[in-house]
């Protein structure tokens, strides 16, 4: 089972333009939900403050981390993969390389349209310190936000620097 802390996410500004912060905090509720969705990472309630200084969130129960998954990616046909003497083809060849792995490490698997090569991939979860950067990056990036200011050499902009 995967550890749950509650997560507190907040953003200090400089003063906000008061009839924006409700579009703001929604926007930015919004996309949140989204990054932690698209990342595999679970969570509770949310919720949303706002005030002239600053926007935050609250996330109740969010996942410390993803759970490792298992994908299998399918190849080419056997009959394609394999010449008459039973040697791989550049397919087969091909195939493998874009695994990590060479071609007798690969399965077959039997479907209604004949059998195939495939690989299973084991891919460990990411822990959410690791995430989390990214998901806040973006949802701020896609807030709507008409005129976006920046403050001397930095390359950051927000409503206000």
């Amino acid at each position: 089972m995967t550890k749950c802390a509650d997560l507190l996410f907040e953003l200090g500004t400089e003063e906000l333009p008061p009839v924006a912060l409700k579009r703001l905090s929604e926007a930015l509720t919004r996309e949140f939900i989204t990054g932690l969705d698209l990342a595999g990472l679970t969570h509770g309630e949310v919720h949303a403050f706002a005030a002239p200084r600053r926007l935050a969130l609250l996330v109740r129960d969010c996942a410390s981390g993803t759970p490792d998954s298992e994908a299998e990616r399918r190849g080419p046909a056997v009959q394609a993969a394999f010449d008459a003497d039973g040697n791989p083809t550049k397919a087969a060849e091909g195939f493998a390389r874009s695994c990590g792995t060479t071609v007798d490490q690969l399965q077959r698997q039997e479907t209604d349209k004949g059998q195939w090569l495939v690989f299973n991939v084991k891919e460990a979860g990411k822990p959410a310190a690791e995430l989390l950067p990214g998901i806040a990056e973006q949802a701020l990036n896609k807030l709507p936000i008409p005129k976006r200011m920046r403050w001397g050499a930095s390359e950051a902009q927000f409503v206000r620097p």
